[in-house]
């Protein structure tokens, strides 16, 4: 699908991808201008559309490429020997603190992404999302140590619950221009939060 953008040299494609995701990082789907990327990338818009069939070709290739980078990035410094449930939380939470940092527009794009109202684009970026999802659940999740949790304990419910209070907070947080440090303290308290309610006594600290 897209074998004539792989076909440019690598300082070429480096320019798209970027003035792409510093248009979609700041702009929603349908206010992002292809005129705007055209020209922060240095290239005719006609150029462009040799390369990607349409606006909604470049918006999800780039989704994906952002949604790599960040993981690839936070792998290198993850310890998957870690087998409790609110340790990894924690250190998954500093992991996007720390991309945030070093690809805002990146970041702040995946963020974007996830409010998109356009149905064609919300079920793009979640298809992309499942596929993610589904690998970081068998590389993150796969060593927990599931006996600290109380009895008839619906794991998969609390992960959705916090994972929606986790993605408010960065939501609201950038919005508002918090910085990292801020919005890492409110997802401490959810975490501890969870933790008080669904882990037995004896793991309580």
């Amino acid at each position: 699908m897209y074998q004539n953008f792989y076909k440019l040299d690598r300082e070429k494609q480096k320019r798209i991808i970027n003035s792409s995701l510093h248009v979609f990082s700041i702009n929603d789907f349908k206010h992002a201008s292809t005129d705007d990327i055209a020209a922060k990338a240095k290239i005719s818009k006609g150029s462009l559309f040799q390369y990607f069939k349409n606006k909604q070709s470049l918006y999800i290739f780039v989704y994906d490429y952002a949604l790599k980078v960040l993981e690839k990035k936070a792998n290198e410094n993850f310890n998957f020997e870690e087998t409790d449930y609110f340790e990894i939380l924690c250190q998954s939470q500093k992991q996007k603190m720390a991309l945030l940092e070093q690809y805002p527009y990146s970041y702040q794009f995946v963020i974007k992404a996830s409010s998109e109202k356009i149905p064609e684009i919300v079920k793009l970026v979640a298809d992309v999302n499942q596929k993610k999802e589904a690998e970081m659940v068998i590389n993150i999740f796969e060593n927990i140590d599931y006996s600290k949790f109380k009895d008839g304990t619906d794991i998969e419910k609390v992960t959705k619950m916090i994972c929606w209070c986790s993605e408010g907070i960065w939501k609201e947080g950038i919005h508002n221009h918090l910085n990292v440090s801020e919005m890492y303290e409110q997802l401490l308290e959810v975490y501890d939060f969870y933790k008080r309610s669904v882990y037995k006594e004896e793991y309580l600290c």
